[in-house]
């Protein structure tokens, strides 16, 4: 905790709220996460390998998801480990790496998890975020977001 000069607890900065009707990047608007899936390209590093994907559309999950076996064909090197929290509420350590995302015809690095051969593949919020998109549920579809400072 912060303390002012007095040692009294100093009151946090107010949180910033976006200003109604704005739709901010790797957010859901009109309906349930996961409802719907997307095409999306996946290439190594040096964009010599790609893979087209078809992930379902979930900004409850931070990361995009693929199964560790697809990453690794593509060169992806796993970077780092992390503990994550699943849906179920159990805990579980998986690899983290980098790879170049194609989505709507932009591309963008963005991390990704190496899943499970038998997963799903999840579109998360991140990488909604690098590409300024939101998940409109509603209509199945994603789209541009309000880029904010």
């Amino acid at each position: 905790m912060a303390r002012n000069k007095a040692g009294q607890v100093a009151a946090s900065a107010p949180q910033r709220k976006p200003a109604p009707g704005i739709i901010l990047p790797g957010t859901t608007i009109g309906g349930e996460v996961g409802t719907f899936s997307v095409d999306f390209l996946i290439w190594n590093r040096d964009k010599t390998e790609s893979r087209l994907l078809n992930g379902l559309v979930d900004t409850g999950a931070s990361y995009t998801m693929i199964p560790a076996s697809a990453l690794e064909e593509l060169g992806i090197e796993r970077d780092r480990t992390r503990t994550f929290s699943l849906a179920d509420g159990s805990k579980q350590d998986f690899a983290i790496g980098w790879a170049q995302m194609e989505l709507q015809g932009e591309t963008s690095p963005v991390p990704v998890i190496f899943g499970p051969e038998t997963g799903k593949i999840l579109l998360g919020a991140m990488a909604l975020e690098a590409f300024g998109l939101a998940a409109d549920a509603k209509n199945r579809r994603i789209i541009p977001a309000e880029l904010t400072i």
